[in-house]
Protein backbone atom coordinates (compact mmCIF):
# COMPACT_ATOMS: atom_id res chain seq x y z
CA UNK A 1 0.00 0.00 0.00
CA UNK A 2 1.29 3.54 -0.86
CA UNK A 3 0.47 6.64 -1.03
CA UNK A 4 0.82 6.78 -4.93
CA UNK A 5 0.37 3.68 -6.86
CA UNK A 6 0.43 -0.39 -6.53
CA UNK A 7 4.23 -0.03 -8.49
CA UNK A 8 5.65 2.13 -5.06
CA UNK A 9 4.79 -0.78 -3.71
CA UNK A 10 6.43 -3.47 -5.80
CA UNK A 11 9.65 -0.65 -6.03
CA UNK A 12 10.02 -0.83 -2.28
CA UNK A 13 10.05 -4.45 -1.55
CA UNK A 14 13.01 -4.75 -5.00
CA UNK A 15 14.73 -2.33 -3.36
CA UNK A 16 14.83 -4.31 -0.01
CA UNK A 17 15.51 -7.88 -2.25
CA UNK A 18 18.49 -5.67 -3.53
CA UNK A 19 20.10 -4.92 -0.34
CA UNK A 20 19.29 -7.90 0.99
CA UNK A 21 21.16 -9.53 -1.99
CA UNK A 22 24.64 -8.22 -0.15
CA UNK A 23 25.97 -9.35 3.22
CA UNK A 24 27.40 -7.20 5.63
CA UNK A 25 29.08 -7.08 9.05
CA UNK A 26 29.90 -4.13 11.24
CA UNK A 27 33.53 -2.39 9.64
CA UNK A 28 32.61 -4.37 6.38
CA UNK A 29 29.28 -2.37 4.93
CA UNK A 30 30.88 -1.60 1.67
CA UNK A 31 28.88 -3.23 -0.38
CA UNK A 32 25.69 -1.71 1.22
CA UNK A 33 27.03 1.11 0.39
CA UNK A 34 27.73 1.13 -3.16
CA UNK A 35 24.27 -0.27 -3.45
CA UNK A 36 22.04 2.22 -1.38
CA UNK A 37 24.38 4.99 -3.88
CA UNK A 38 22.93 3.12 -6.79
CA UNK A 39 19.59 2.91 -5.47
CA UNK A 40 19.77 6.70 -5.92
CA UNK A 41 21.26 6.96 -8.93
CA UNK A 42 18.11 4.98 -10.45
CA UNK A 43 16.25 7.66 -9.58
CA UNK A 44 17.51 10.05 -11.59
CA UNK A 45 16.40 8.52 -14.36
CA UNK A 46 15.01 9.72 -16.28
CA UNK A 47 13.19 12.91 -14.48
CA UNK A 48 13.33 12.48 -11.08
CA UNK A 49 15.09 15.00 -8.69
CA UNK A 50 18.59 14.20 -7.52
CA UNK A 51 19.16 12.94 -4.22
CA UNK A 52 22.57 14.42 -3.36
CA UNK A 53 25.00 11.31 -1.26
CA UNK A 54 28.55 12.21 0.57
CA UNK A 55 30.25 9.73 2.89
CA UNK A 56 31.39 11.49 6.14
CA UNK A 57 34.53 10.87 7.14
CA UNK A 58 33.35 7.69 8.99
CA UNK A 59 31.96 5.80 6.02
CA UNK A 60 28.41 6.49 7.10
CA UNK A 61 25.95 7.81 4.36
CA UNK A 62 23.96 11.22 4.14
CA UNK A 63 21.20 11.28 0.91
CA UNK A 64 19.70 14.11 1.33
CA UNK A 65 17.49 16.44 -0.62
CA UNK A 66 15.73 20.10 -0.08
CA UNK A 67 19.27 21.35 0.58
CA UNK A 68 17.84 25.11 -0.25
CA UNK A 69 14.76 24.60 1.69
CA UNK A 70 14.47 27.10 4.87
CA UNK A 71 13.62 25.20 8.54
CA UNK A 72 14.86 22.57 10.42
CA UNK A 73 15.52 19.40 8.73
CA UNK A 74 14.67 15.69 9.57
CA UNK A 75 16.76 12.29 9.28
CA UNK A 76 15.73 8.76 8.74
CA UNK A 77 18.43 6.57 10.15
CA UNK A 78 19.07 3.53 9.98
CA UNK A 79 22.72 1.04 9.96
CA UNK A 80 24.20 -1.13 6.87
CA UNK A 81 25.59 -4.33 8.91
CA UNK A 82 24.54 -7.07 10.75
CA UNK A 83 25.57 -9.29 13.21
CA UNK A 84 28.82 -12.11 11.50
CA UNK A 85 32.04 -12.73 12.52
CA UNK A 86 35.54 -11.64 10.94
CA UNK A 87 38.80 -12.63 11.24
CA UNK A 88 40.77 -13.05 14.14
CA UNK A 89 44.47 -13.36 14.99
CA UNK A 90 45.96 -15.96 17.36
CA UNK A 91 48.46 -14.26 19.90
CA UNK A 92 51.53 -15.55 19.94
CA UNK A 93 50.97 -16.14 15.44
CA UNK A 94 51.76 -20.01 13.85
CA UNK A 95 48.27 -21.44 14.54
CA UNK A 96 47.96 -22.78 11.78
CA UNK A 97 43.54 -22.87 12.74
CA UNK A 98 41.36 -20.65 11.45
CA UNK A 99 39.54 -18.32 14.39
CA UNK A 100 36.32 -15.65 13.45
CA UNK A 101 35.31 -13.51 16.48
CA UNK A 102 31.58 -12.39 16.87
CA UNK A 103 30.91 -9.07 15.90
CA UNK A 104 27.51 -7.89 17.39
CA UNK A 105 25.09 -10.22 19.36
CA UNK A 106 25.36 -13.51 17.51
CA UNK A 107 23.26 -16.29 18.74
CA UNK A 108 25.13 -17.87 21.49
CA UNK A 109 23.93 -21.28 20.11
CA UNK A 110 25.96 -20.24 16.92
CA UNK A 111 29.11 -20.73 19.19
CA UNK A 112 27.96 -23.58 21.23
CA UNK A 113 27.80 -26.16 18.45
CA UNK A 114 28.52 -26.92 14.56
CA UNK A 115 26.85 -23.93 12.31
CA UNK A 116 26.64 -23.50 8.60
CA UNK A 117 28.32 -20.21 7.52
CA UNK A 118 29.23 -18.34 3.99
CA UNK A 119 32.59 -17.02 3.93
CA UNK A 120 32.33 -13.98 1.93
CA UNK A 121 35.64 -12.64 -0.03
CA UNK A 122 36.46 -9.03 -1.00
CA UNK A 123 35.08 -9.38 -4.56
CA UNK A 124 31.76 -10.72 -3.12
CA UNK A 125 32.25 -14.73 -3.72
CA UNK A 126 30.41 -17.20 -1.32
CA UNK A 127 31.99 -20.05 -0.18
CA UNK A 128 30.66 -22.66 2.37
CA UNK A 129 32.15 -23.11 5.61
CA UNK A 130 31.28 -24.61 9.31
CA UNK A 131 31.98 -23.04 12.31
CA UNK A 132 33.39 -25.24 15.07
CA UNK A 133 33.10 -24.60 19.07
CA UNK A 134 36.25 -23.14 20.78
CA UNK A 135 36.12 -24.04 24.22
CA UNK A 136 37.53 -21.29 26.93
CA UNK A 137 40.78 -22.69 27.87
CA UNK A 138 41.13 -22.51 23.82
CA UNK A 139 40.40 -19.08 23.55
CA UNK A 140 42.98 -18.27 26.50
CA UNK A 141 45.56 -20.23 24.68
CA UNK A 142 44.92 -17.63 21.49
CA UNK A 143 44.70 -14.19 23.36
CA UNK A 144 41.34 -14.21 22.71
CA UNK A 145 40.87 -11.87 25.99
CA UNK A 146 36.76 -10.72 26.10
CA UNK A 147 36.72 -11.80 22.00
CA UNK A 148 33.67 -14.56 21.17
CA UNK A 149 35.74 -16.67 19.31
CA UNK A 150 34.82 -19.68 16.86
CA UNK A 151 36.97 -21.96 14.64
CA UNK A 152 36.12 -21.50 10.96
CA UNK A 153 36.56 -24.94 9.03
CA UNK A 154 37.21 -23.95 5.24
CA UNK A 155 38.37 -24.91 1.66
CA UNK A 156 39.50 -21.59 0.49
CA UNK A 157 41.85 -19.32 2.18
CA UNK A 158 40.84 -16.38 4.38
CA UNK A 159 41.71 -12.74 2.81
CA UNK A 160 41.92 -10.57 5.38
CA UNK A 161 38.96 -8.34 4.22
CA UNK A 162 37.16 -11.64 4.26
CA UNK A 163 33.59 -11.66 6.68
CA UNK A 164 31.65 -14.53 7.58
CA UNK A 165 28.04 -14.47 7.83
CA UNK A 166 24.97 -17.14 8.83
CA UNK A 167 24.27 -19.89 5.79
CA UNK A 168 20.88 -18.32 5.28
CA UNK A 169 18.22 -16.97 2.54
CA UNK A 170 19.29 -13.65 1.08
CA UNK A 171 15.40 -12.51 1.10
CA UNK A 172 12.39 -14.80 0.70
CA UNK A 173 8.58 -13.62 0.25
CA UNK A 174 6.32 -15.95 1.85
CA UNK A 175 2.94 -14.71 1.64
CA UNK A 176 2.89 -11.88 3.79
CA UNK A 177 5.78 -12.83 5.65
CA UNK A 178 9.70 -11.47 4.17
CA UNK A 179 12.15 -14.09 5.15
CA UNK A 180 15.84 -12.79 5.12
CA UNK A 181 19.38 -13.23 6.77
CA UNK A 182 19.55 -9.49 8.23
CA UNK A 183 16.32 -7.88 7.92
CA UNK A 184 18.17 -5.71 10.74
CA UNK A 185 18.72 -3.24 9.58
CA UNK A 186 18.48 -3.72 5.76
CA UNK A 187 14.47 -3.22 5.84
CA UNK A 188 14.91 0.09 7.49
CA UNK A 189 17.68 1.15 5.05
CA UNK A 190 15.53 -0.18 1.91
CA UNK A 191 12.67 1.90 3.47
CA UNK A 192 14.73 4.72 3.74
CA UNK A 193 15.60 4.69 0.23
CA UNK A 194 12.37 3.98 -0.93
CA UNK A 195 10.55 6.73 0.40
CA UNK A 196 13.35 9.26 -0.45
CA UNK A 197 12.62 8.48 -4.15
CA UNK A 198 9.18 9.37 -3.94
CA UNK A 199 10.21 12.32 -2.31
CA UNK A 200 12.48 13.33 -4.75
CA UNK A 201 9.93 13.56 -7.46
CA UNK A 202 8.57 16.78 -5.65
CA UNK A 203 10.45 19.67 -3.72
CA UNK A 204 10.24 19.28 0.08
CA UNK A 205 9.47 22.08 2.31
CA UNK A 206 12.68 21.32 4.73
CA UNK A 207 15.67 19.38 4.24
CA UNK A 208 15.34 15.94 4.40
CA UNK A 209 18.45 13.17 5.02
CA UNK A 210 18.55 9.55 4.72
CA UNK A 211 20.89 8.19 6.58
CA UNK A 212 23.34 5.31 6.64
CA UNK A 213 25.50 4.07 9.56
CA UNK A 214 28.47 1.72 9.94
CA UNK A 215 29.05 -0.72 12.95
CA UNK A 216 25.76 -0.53 14.86
CA UNK A 217 26.07 -3.71 15.88
CA UNK A 218 29.55 -3.43 17.39
CA UNK A 219 27.99 -0.41 19.73
CA UNK A 220 26.09 2.22 17.57
CA UNK A 221 29.80 3.13 16.45
CA UNK A 222 29.09 5.24 13.31
CA UNK A 223 25.80 6.85 14.60
CA UNK A 224 28.19 7.99 17.66
CA UNK A 225 30.62 9.20 15.64
CA UNK A 226 28.35 11.21 13.48
CA UNK A 227 26.49 12.82 16.22
CA UNK A 228 29.70 13.40 17.83
CA UNK A 229 30.97 15.37 15.12
CA UNK A 230 27.80 17.33 14.64
CA UNK A 231 27.40 16.54 10.91
CA UNK A 232 23.32 16.96 10.95
CA UNK A 233 22.44 20.71 11.84
CA UNK A 234 21.87 20.92 15.39
CA UNK A 235 17.72 21.32 14.85
CA UNK A 236 17.40 18.45 12.83
CA UNK A 237 14.65 15.51 14.49
CA UNK A 238 16.57 12.31 14.41
CA UNK A 239 14.14 9.27 13.64
CA UNK A 240 15.77 5.96 14.26
CA UNK A 241 14.09 3.48 11.70
CA UNK A 242 14.71 -0.07 13.02
CA UNK A 243 14.02 -3.84 12.73
CA UNK A 244 13.17 -4.41 16.26
CA UNK A 245 12.49 -7.77 18.33
CA UNK A 246 8.62 -8.37 19.27
CA UNK A 247 7.87 -7.57 22.44
CA UNK A 248 4.31 -7.92 24.49
CA UNK A 249 1.65 -5.56 23.27
CA UNK A 250 3.37 -5.37 19.49
CA UNK A 251 2.18 -7.67 16.53
CA UNK A 252 3.55 -8.36 13.40
CA UNK A 253 1.03 -7.36 11.06
CA UNK A 254 -0.91 -4.40 12.93
CA UNK A 255 1.62 -1.64 11.39
CA UNK A 256 5.12 -0.07 11.82
CA UNK A 257 5.28 0.96 15.70
CA UNK A 258 6.08 4.20 16.82
CA UNK A 259 8.81 4.19 19.22
CA UNK A 260 8.95 6.11 22.30
CA UNK A 261 11.66 4.96 23.79
CA UNK A 262 14.31 1.79 23.60
CA UNK A 263 15.55 0.45 26.81
CA UNK A 264 17.51 3.08 27.37
CA UNK A 265 16.02 6.58 26.81
CA UNK A 266 12.40 7.62 26.05
CA UNK A 267 12.08 10.08 23.29
CA UNK A 268 11.51 13.54 22.47
CA UNK A 269 7.25 13.91 22.51
CA UNK A 270 7.44 16.89 19.90
CA UNK A 271 9.30 14.72 17.43
CA UNK A 272 6.97 12.07 17.91
CA UNK A 273 3.91 13.86 17.16
CA UNK A 274 5.58 14.54 13.62
CA UNK A 275 5.00 10.60 13.09
CA UNK A 276 1.84 10.22 15.19
CA UNK A 277 0.21 13.17 13.04
CA UNK A 278 1.07 11.71 9.76
CA UNK A 279 0.41 7.78 10.89
CA UNK A 280 -3.07 9.58 11.36
CA UNK A 281 -3.46 11.37 8.17
CA UNK A 282 -2.65 7.99 6.26
CA UNK A 283 -5.23 6.16 8.78
CA UNK A 284 -8.22 8.58 7.42
CA UNK A 285 -6.83 8.46 3.89
CA UNK A 286 -6.32 4.37 3.62
CA UNK A 287 -8.43 1.63 5.27
CA UNK A 288 -5.71 -0.71 5.03
CA UNK A 289 -2.75 1.30 6.41
CA UNK A 290 -1.84 -0.01 10.69
CA UNK A 291 0.11 1.77 13.00
CA UNK A 292 1.37 0.74 16.71
CA UNK A 293 2.93 3.19 19.42
CA UNK A 294 5.17 1.48 22.41
CA UNK A 295 8.37 1.69 23.86
CA UNK A 296 10.45 -1.17 21.82
CA UNK A 297 12.86 -1.97 25.06
CA UNK A 298 14.05 -4.96 23.37
CA UNK A 299 17.49 -2.98 22.45
CA UNK A 300 19.43 0.23 22.30
CA UNK A 301 18.76 1.54 19.12
CA UNK A 302 20.61 4.78 16.79
CA UNK A 303 17.94 7.85 18.24
CA UNK A 304 19.44 7.57 21.56
CA UNK A 305 23.12 8.19 20.22
CA UNK A 306 21.79 11.07 18.22
CA UNK A 307 20.02 12.16 22.09
CA UNK A 308 22.72 12.23 24.29
CA UNK A 309 24.23 14.95 21.95
CA UNK A 310 20.87 17.19 22.48
CA UNK A 311 19.16 16.26 18.86
CA UNK A 312 15.36 16.12 19.22
CA UNK A 313 14.62 12.15 18.49
CA UNK A 314 12.00 9.45 17.85
CA UNK A 315 11.92 6.15 16.04
CA UNK A 316 9.90 4.19 13.97
CA UNK A 317 10.23 0.34 14.27
CA UNK A 318 9.13 -3.11 12.21
CA UNK A 319 8.51 -5.81 14.47
CA UNK A 320 11.15 -8.56 13.77
CA UNK A 321 10.85 -12.27 14.27
CA UNK A 322 14.13 -14.71 14.97
CA UNK A 323 15.50 -11.20 16.20
CA UNK A 324 19.61 -11.12 15.47
CA UNK A 325 19.21 -15.10 13.90
CA UNK A 326 18.63 -16.30 16.89
CA UNK A 327 15.72 -19.07 15.99
CA UNK A 328 14.35 -18.78 20.12
CA UNK A 329 16.58 -15.84 21.91
CA UNK A 330 20.14 -14.80 21.73
CA UNK A 331 21.64 -16.06 25.11
CA UNK A 332 19.90 -19.57 24.38
CA UNK A 333 22.50 -22.79 23.61
CA UNK A 334 20.15 -24.77 22.10
CA UNK A 335 17.95 -22.01 20.22
CA UNK A 336 19.65 -22.54 16.79
CA UNK A 337 19.91 -19.82 14.12
CA UNK A 338 17.46 -18.87 11.31
CA UNK A 339 16.50 -16.09 8.97
CA UNK A 340 14.74 -13.20 10.55
CA UNK A 341 11.75 -12.12 9.59
CA UNK A 342 8.71 -8.94 9.28
CA UNK A 343 5.53 -8.78 8.08
CA UNK A 344 5.21 -7.24 4.38
CA UNK A 345 2.33 -4.90 5.42
CA UNK A 346 4.83 -3.32 8.23
CA UNK A 347 7.14 -2.75 5.75
CA UNK A 348 5.03 -1.06 3.17
CA UNK A 349 3.31 1.14 5.71
CA UNK A 350 6.23 2.13 7.02
CA UNK A 351 7.73 3.25 3.32
CA UNK A 352 4.55 5.18 3.72
CA UNK A 353 4.65 6.61 7.47
CA UNK A 354 8.24 7.84 6.50
CA UNK A 355 7.13 9.47 3.28
CA UNK A 356 4.18 11.28 5.06
CA UNK A 357 6.58 12.32 7.80
CA UNK A 358 8.95 13.70 5.91
CA UNK A 359 6.14 15.96 3.99
CA UNK A 360 5.64 17.72 8.14
CA UNK A 361 7.39 21.42 8.62
CA UNK A 362 8.95 20.60 11.98
CA UNK A 363 8.12 18.71 15.57
CA UNK A 364 4.84 19.93 16.77
CA UNK A 365 2.81 19.21 20.21
CA UNK A 366 -0.07 17.96 18.24
CA UNK A 367 -3.73 18.82 19.16
CA UNK A 368 -3.80 16.94 22.23
CA UNK A 369 -0.84 19.20 23.66
CA UNK A 370 -2.83 22.38 22.46
CA UNK A 371 -5.86 21.31 24.24
CA UNK A 372 -3.96 20.48 27.22
CA UNK A 373 -2.30 23.55 27.32
CA UNK A 374 -5.43 25.63 27.51
CA UNK A 375 -7.63 25.41 30.81
CA UNK A 376 -11.49 25.35 29.32
CA UNK A 377 -12.73 28.90 29.94
CA UNK A 378 -14.56 29.47 33.56
CA UNK A 379 -12.49 26.65 35.02
CA UNK A 380 -9.83 28.12 36.30
CA UNK A 381 -12.02 30.89 37.66
CA UNK A 382 -13.95 27.92 39.24
CA UNK A 383 -10.82 26.29 40.82
CA UNK A 384 -10.02 29.76 42.58
CA UNK A 385 -13.30 30.16 43.49
CA UNK A 386 -13.36 27.09 45.36
CA UNK A 387 -9.48 27.26 46.74
CA UNK A 388 -11.04 30.21 48.76
CA UNK A 389 -8.88 30.28 51.82
CA UNK A 390 -6.92 26.91 51.03
CA UNK A 391 -3.26 29.02 51.27
CA UNK A 392 -2.76 29.32 54.61
CA UNK A 393 -1.86 26.18 57.25
CA UNK A 394 -4.18 23.50 58.07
Amino acid sequence: MSDTTDSADSDALQTLARLCALPAVSYHERPVADAIRREFAICREPEGAEVAVRADEFGNLIASLGRNAAGPGIAFVAHMDHPGFELFSPEPPGDERIYVRALGGVPVASLRHETPVLVVAPDGTRHPATLHPVSDEEARAVGAGKDRLARLETSVDMAPDSFVVFDLPDFELDGDVIRARALDDLAGCAAIVSALKLLANGEPEQPIYGVFTRAEEDGLIGARAMAGAGTLPPDTIVVSVEASSVIPGVAQGDGPVVRTGDRTYSFDAGAEQVLVSAAKQLGKQHDRFKWQRALMSGGTCEATAFAVHGYRTTGIAFPLGNYHNAASSIPDPEGGVGAEYIALADYLCGVDLIERSARATGASDGPVAERLRQVPPGEEERLRRSASGWQGSP
